[in-house]
């Protein structure tokens, strides 16, 4: 198959594990004898350029990851359409693709899979693993965003309200077909399908890990050091991820006297002032001398960090569609002590494969960690359970397959 990805980001300049899975899904497609190519965005070209053969890092997204600049709305975004128009239609002419592939969408114009959808009638494939045929786009997130200050806010709603109707008259976002489309959840097709964003023959297909590097870092640590319970978040450390409802809960078990048998490190950055706030939050429990703070680490050190550990800890407060991290966790052969939201209750069975609780109850997760201080012989049978599972549902060659598989009976 000779397949065109469409993806806003794409590693090594990336956000999260979505644009992730989007290389090793290529790369392993490639593998397989596929001709794969990926246009992407230009985020990351500022830095050291990296010239890669098959990858296109030419389009515009819609605003600055971090900054929303309004002017831009009027005086760059035109252009900037007209140019991904232009750099999508080169990409299908020059590659002559059986099928595109959309992958993340994030920031992105809708436009570029309506022009796929024009130009390659029934031979545009969806795979989603966010809620973004449902989410507000971005101008319209900031231009019904009301202003912090009185002048200012009179500013913005005049230019809002030609914003707006600049956008109305372009009828953006344009309607999808999304003919061809798999969710990396059930719970992410159900929402988008009962929105009426996608149609009922909208499908599930779950997404892996490599388990191999996890399987060899937990070989040089057998998880039953001795001392406290070494808890762990990875991850970005961002409100939603709810990482305070671990620190809380750390602050609980010191009201119980159980402090000392626990410790708990979170590796990964975010926004600076969430971090501030769990630094700030963590001193006012008394529990400071047992969080630490890990700071970034390279996506390749990832499996023989978490050997260094007996179980993950994941908090999240919104409804995540799926989270790599919990995969990578239970290969690695770690508990996890999971909150029941979104896609993630159809991985993790409280007392099954995983200690569950719900999100920012900081009681429950207290009161599941010193379940696992209580029963040592829990914890292994979970996280051995935990483990099978993802070796056997949730690896990367799987999911490749699949998709494989998927993509070839469109062309048919």
């Amino acid at each position: 198959m000779r397949l065109l990805f469409l993806s806003n980001l794409y590693p090594p300049y990336d956000l999260g594990g979505f644009e992730q899975w989007c290389q090793e899904v290529a790369v392993r497609l490639r593998q397989h004898g596929h001709i794969v190519r990926v246009l992407t965005s230009r985020y990351g070209l500022d830095r050291d350029f990296l010239s890669e053969a098959d990858v296109l890092r030419t389009l515009h997204l819609q605003a600055d990851v971090y900054h929303y600049r309004p002017l831009d709305f009027f005086f760059k975004r035109p252009g900037q359409e007209k140019s991904n128009e232009r750099q999508l239609r080169s990409a299908i002419s020059e590659m002559a693709p059986d099928l595109v592939v959309v992958w993340g969408m994030w920031n992105l114009s809708h436009c570029l899979p309506y022009w796929a959808e024009q130009w390659m009638p029934g031979r545009v494939a969806y795979y989603i693993a966010s809620y973004w045929p449902n989410d507000l786009d971005v101008h319209r997130q900031y231009w019904q965003l009301p202003a912090g200050r009185p002048v200012v806010g009179m500013v913005k709603r005049l230019a809002g309200a030609l914003a707006l109707s600049q956008l109305r008259r372009e009828e953006y976002p344009p309607t999808l077909r999304f003919e061809h489309t798999l969710c990396c959840s059930r719970y992410v097709r159900d929402m988008l399908v009962s929105a009426g964003k996608l149609p009922t023959s909208a499908g599930v297909l779950y997404g892996g890990v490599d388990p191999e590097p996890f399987l060899c870092g937990r070989s040089r640590s057998d998880g039953k050091q001795a001392g406290a319970l070494r808890l762990l978040y990875f991850g970005s450390l961002l409100p939603q991820k709810g990482v305070h409802t671990a620190v809380q809960a750390l602050g609980l078990l010191k009201q119980r006297g159980m402090l000392e048998q626990v410790e708990l490190t979170l590796v990964g950055g975010g926004h600076p002032d969430y971090e501030a706030r769990l630094r700030e939050m963590a001193l006012q429990l008394g529990v400071a001398e047992r969080v630490h703070f890990a700071g970034r680490v390279l996506r390749d050190e990832i499996p023989s960090r978490l050997a260094d550990f007996d179980v993950f800890l994941f908090t999240s407060v919104w409804a995540e569609p799926m989270a790599r991290t919990v995969m990578e966790a239970m290969a690695a052969g770690l508990l996890v002590i999971g909150s029941e939201v979104g896609g993630q209750v159809e991985m993790l069975t409280n007392g099954q494969n995983a200690l569950t609780f719900q999100a920012e109850d900081a009681d429950g997760l207290a009161s599941q960690i010193v379940r696992v201080l209580d029963e040592p012989l829990l914890r292994q049978q979970l996280a051995r359970a935990g483990q099978q599972m993802a070796l056997d549902k949730f690896t990367l060659e799987r999911m490749v397959c699949d998709i494989e598989t998927w993509l070839g009976s469109i062309i048919v």
